[in-house]
């Protein structure tokens, strides 16, 4: 499935309602019965557009995620440290977004710059995971793409923050490369939001 939309403010609603139809499956799981859209494919066409859902209820969720990956959080944040602080077998840190980058500016047209946010010995059969598993950003036709595979993301909760962040991730690459046009695609192995929110209307979940 994939769902296509101008900003991530109008957008969300979309999956949402997409969660609550006839596509999504019912899944119990360990934290309760899910509605899941698996393999759904996201594209945000405007990611300079970062205005936040009307109805979504907890921007505070929003303001952690960036603080992640752009502010004061960073020191703690596994996120950035698998980002930009990557640890190789040598012992040093590799800063993924630099390196990517560096190639894109002598490569415009490669295929490889990938970068990788799974950890296996620390994250196959933890409790709580890293959602983003990593990606790739391409130059397609001057535009910016970044393509981002994620693991698990709630969407009542974590995917508004998660596409924001992300959609930063992506302009300001574009704006290093010297391009004005980015796009993001997020591709989710599960976009699922839980019975709770299922059952209440969109303003005000739990």
């Amino acid at each position: 499935m994939e769902i296509v939309m101008e900003n991530v403010a109008t957008g969300w609603p979309q999956i949402v309602a997409a969660c609550r139809g006839e596509q999504a499956t019912r899944i119990s799981t360990r934290h309760g019965i899910s509605f899941d859209l698996p393999g759904l494919s996201i594209v945000v066409l405007d990611p300079h557009d970062r205005r936040p859902p009307a109805d979504f209820a907890f921007p505070e969720l929003i303001t952690d995620y960036a603080s992640r990956l752009f502010g004061e959080g960073r020191v703690d944040s596994l996120l950035d440290r698998r980002l930009r602080r990557r640890s190789t077998a040598g012992g040093t840190d590799r800063d993924q977004l630099d390196e990517i980058r560096s190639l894109l500016r002598a490569e415009e047209s490669t295929r490889g710059a990938v970068f990788d946010l799974w950890d296996v010995g620390d994250d196959l059969g933890a409790e709580f995971p890293v959602s983003p598993v990593g990606g790739c950003f391409r130059v397609i036709d001057d535009v910016l793409w970044l393509f981002l595979t994620v693991r698990s993301v709630d969407v009542m909760l974590g995917l508004v923050p998660e596409l924001l962040a992300f959609a930063r991730v992506a302009t300001d690459m574009a704006l290093d490369l010297g391009l004005t046009d980015a796009r993001l695609q997020l591709h989710c192995w599960s976009a699922h939001l839980y019975e709770i929110d299922f059952l209440l209307p969109m303003r005000g979940p739990r």
